[in-house]
C-alpha cells in the first residue's frame, strides 16, 4: 500500500509526466531500502523472517519518492 501510494503522488505532483520511469525508479529503491516489494515478503508469512514493519514501509516509501523526485 506505501509504495502504491507513493507511485500515485509521483504521478499527481508531476501531472503523469515520466510516471513510468519514476515508479521504476521508487519501486527499486523502495526494494534497496524494504528487501522486498511484496507484502507477504515484507511481513515474512511464508518465510517467517520479517523485513520490514509496516510503519518502516511507509518511511521507506516517503523516503525513496523522495529521493526520486529531487534527481
Amino acid at each position: 500500500g506505501a509504495l502504491i501510494g507513493a507511485i500515485m503522488v509521483a504521478g499527481c505532483l508531476t501531472k503523469g509526466q515520466a510516471t513510468p520511469k519514476y515508479s521504476r525508479q521508487i519501486v527499486d529503491r523502495f526494494q534497496e531500502l524494504s528487501g522486498a516489494t511484496i507484502c507477504k515478503e515484507l511481513k515474512g508469512i511464508e518465510s517467517k523472517q520479517k523485513l520490514c514493519d509496516c510503519p518502516d514501509c511507509v518511511y521507506n516509501a516517503i523516503t525513496a519518492l523522495g529521493e526520486v523526485l529531487s534527481m
